[in-house]
């Protein structure tokens, strides 16, 4: 799947179904389904990995690495994509050897990805230059930063704002920011009048409120919702569950991490202007696979 998409892009709107549930009389809500773009690789993920494969074609290293959590979408998307390429790939996976390998990195390990454990404190490296560049020397390979975030991944996302661009405000999950940025910048180059409203999942501080002042292009609104994290990054509190629960009997597959995250910030948020608005799933469902092992 992933080779095609990298030469033909989807009809988004084959995606895109209305959600009665969140409609009122004022304002008429659509949700963009990218967890149905395919079984094996969906969500925003390949999307970032575009940009990142076409560097990764135009340069000499032969393997990718890249970082995540044990049960990173990231990383599960990324070894289904090199997978399809036949290129080597090292994970940097926070944790310990000793544990039990999750469902994600066992797909991970079974597409052929040799998963490199790291403390906590070794992983929190992951953002210094200078030991990306001793991994990238020691494992010759193109070091894809975690999430897919930088300018090569946002490039893939910029490719939604043509459809996102007849709305009046479209609505998505942000832990790196990575997507809704990419797709801000795609939104000002068509002179969109879309608001964009993102929804951190990260307890971050203000961090990438900050970043996200010196990088969105001036010509696009947009609002990030720093409250509706629910505890920080991943935590998965009753009335999250109960909210999951409740769009799973809707047909509507969603995950603690971030996508309950955007479908509750949006419920609390209760705006009443008229709009069409657009929900983007952007998948995110391996952490679904997190919270059926936690219950």
């Amino acid at each position: 799947m992933f080779k095609k998409l990298l030469n033909s892009l989807p009809h988004w709107s084959e995606y895109c179904h209305p959600l009665p549930a969140l409609s009122t009389e004022n304002r008429a809500v659509d949700i963009l389904r990218l967890d149905q773009l395919d079984e094996k690789i969906s969500g925003n993920k390949p999307l970032k990995l575009i940009g990142w494969f076409q560097h990764f074609q135009s340069q000499a290293k032969p393997n990718l690495l890249s970082f995540g959590g044990v049960y990173s979408n990231h990383l599960h998307a990324l070894a289904q994509a090199a997978y399809e390429f036949a290129i080597p790939t090292i994970f940097i996976v926070r944790g310990w050897p000793e544990q039990p390998l999750t469902p994600t990195l066992l797909d991970c390990q079974a597409l052929g990805a040799n998963l490199v454990f790291a403390d906590r404190k070794t992983y929190a490296q992951r953002y210094d230059k200078n030991w990306l560049d001793k991994l990238s020397e020691q494992y010759d390979a193109l070091v894809i930063p975690e999430g897919g975030a930088g300018e090569f991944g946002e490039q893939g996302c910029q490719t939604l704002a043509p459809f996102v661009g007849d709305y009046d405000e479209v609505w998505l999950a942000a832990g790196t920011g990575t997507t809704a940025l990419g797709l801000a910048k795609g939104l000002s180059s068509l002179k969109a009048k879309t608001k964009l409203f993102a929804v951190n999942a990260v307890a971050d501080q203000g961090e990438l409120a900050r970043y996200w002042a010196e990088r969105m292009p001036s010509n696009v609104t947009w609002e990030l919702i720093d409250n509706a994290h629910l505890g920080g990054f991943a935590k998965c509190p009753p009335e999250l569950i109960e909210l999951i629960e409740r769009y799973q009997h809707m047909g509507l597959p969603l995950d603690p991490v971030y996508t309950a995250k955007l479908l509750w910030a949006y419920e609390q948020k209760a705006l009443t202007q008229r709009a069409r608005v657009l929900l983007i799933h952007t998948g995110g469902l391996q952490g679904q696979r997190g919270l059926k092992q936690a219950f």
